[in-house]
Parts: C-alpha cells; structure tokens; sequence
C-alpha cells in the first residue's frame, strides 16, 4: 500500500502544532460535500478531497480539533441554513450549535492563515476584535451577511475574511463567509468580483467593502447595511 504524500512538510507542521498549543477549548469544523459534480439549485462543487485532506493533517496536530464530514443534499442542518455550495466548512465550539462562520473552498495558500487563526480564535475564546468596535457591533440588531471573496494568492485576503469571522464571533446576527473566488466561477460572476479581496455585505441594503481595509471601515458598512449607525442611531 502506497503512503499517502502529505500536503504540509515537516517543518510547517511543527509550527502549525505550536499554534495550535493556544487552544484551550475544543473546536469542530464540520465539511459539507456533495457526490456531484454540481448541486441542484445553482450550487458548484469545488476540492473538495484536497479540502477534506488538508484539514485532517491540520487536526492531527492538536487532540482539540475535530473533523467531521456530512452530506450537503441531505444534512438537516445545511438545509436549515440554506447550503448550497460544497465544499462548505462550519467553524464552531464543539457541541455548539454556532452556524454563522463558514468558508466556502480550501483554505490554503495564504488562506491557511485564516484558517489557523479561526481554530484559535474558537479554541482559546478570544479575538482581536477591539472593545469600541464590540460595543458599536452590539447594536446590530437584524441579519447582515457577509461573503468575503478570496484567492489562495492573495496576501490581503486574510485580513478581509478574519475581519468577518470576528463580527460573527461576536455577534450571531452576522453570517460570515470566506469564499475561494477561483473555485466557486459562477457565484464569483454573479457578484461582479473582479478583483480580491472583495466583501460584499448585505442586509437591509447592500454594502461593498474592497481590500483589506482597517476594522472601522467594515463595521461602517456593516451597520449600513444592517440600518444602524456607527453612532447607534437608526439610519433611514
């Protein structure tokens, strides 16, 4: 029997296991696949089994991550919260039933950042997310959603995706998407991404924030979208 040629070297891992000491809590990523080609209702099919692969390298680094794998056509839960594209991976507290941070693809390439830091962000219970900035979120009341478009190549795209992650992490009226751009072509055209990171927020309204841009800007467009006011009162 062949060995199977592992995707992360030796000395990543190493450094990978170092970070990974920072989790405290058990974390679960759940990976939503399809068995076609392309899911009925529009929904595309990306890697898939590169996918499913990376992360088990990654959980067998750290006793406190857990990897489990369910059917987009036919789990309850991605029908409850409306999946339609696999791969989908669910971040969450394990035994939690958390469902708003999500990444569409495989988080590799500068990706894999994100990736290492939303298992330590969920695991140890903490983010860089600054107080004021809590406190101004927290007045967000209605559902906004947020789908930040990636690629692997991509040096700002971190920033952008994690930024989204931590409004969920803090708020649950936030849906946070990572999306692997170059993967999903036609979710990607039906958005008009031409370039990345590109965020598109949508709530009461829309909103668009491009580039890596500083946490206020998309908090800004975040409230805009979800009819409040950086200074908390409603906007028209």
């Amino acid at each position: 029997m062949e060995k199977t040629e592992k995707l992360l070297p030796d000395s990543l891992r190493q450094q990978v296991q170092e970070l990974l000491g920072a989790l405290q809590h058990p974390v679960e990523v759940v990976v939503f696949k399809s068995g076609l080609l392309e899911v009925p209702g529009a929904g595309e099919v990306g890697l898939q089994n590169e996918t499913l692969a990376l992360l088990r390298e990654v959980a067998e680094l750290s006793d406190k991550i857990r990897i489990e794998e369910r059917s987009l056509l036919t789990d309850p839960e991605a029908q409850r919260l409306g999946l339609s594209y696999a791969p989908t991976l669910l971040f969450r507290e394990a035994g939690s039933e958390r469902g708003n941070i999500r990444f569409l693809g495989i988080p590799s390439g500068y990706e894999f950042t994100t990736l290492l830091e939303t298992l330590i962000m969920l695991g140890s219970g903490q983010s860089d997310l600054g107080e004021r900035s809590r406190e101004s979120l927290a007045t967000l009341q209605t559902p906004v959603r947020m789908q930040a478009f990636v690629t692997p190549t991509c040096p700002y795209c971190p920033k952008a995706v994690l930024t989204a992650f931590k409004f969920a992490y803090h708020n649950p009226q936030v849906v946070a998407e990572g999306i692997e751009a170059s993967e999903f072509p036609k979710l990607s055209r039906h958005f008009n991404i031409s370039g990345v990171p590109d965020t598109i927020i949508t709530g009461a309204r829309q909103e668009r924030v491009l580039g890596g841009q500083p946490d206020r800007v998309f908090l800004e467009a975040v409230l805009k979208a979800g009819g409040v006011s950086l200074a908390g009162g409603a906007q028209r």
